[in-house]
């Protein structure tokens, strides 16, 4: 699976780094780091919402807070 974090200036404003740092280390902890491909990309196009998050190529928007929440529903509920 893959999945992109937005860093582009408007994304890092609203928290991009806080989301990075959340989403590996759910990976690790729940232990799909082999089935999970976390990247990161400039301007995903989707700036007015929350950070730019794609899942296999669907975009979500997601914020710090959001970002357990988003893990557990969008790529634990995938895998």
């Amino acid at each position: 699976m893959k999945v992109t974090i937005c860093i582009g200036s408007a994304c890092h404003l609203k928290g991009s780094r806080e989301i990075i740092q959340k989403l590996q280390e759910l990976v690790k902890v729940n232990g799909v780091g082999d089935k999970v491909d976390l990247n990161g990309a400039f301007c995903s196009g989707n700036c007015v919402n929350g950070v730019c998050v794609t899942v296999d190529g669907t975009l979500f928007s997601v914020s710090p807070e959001t970002a357990e929440d988003f893990f557990k529903k969008e790529i634990m509920g995938r895998l």
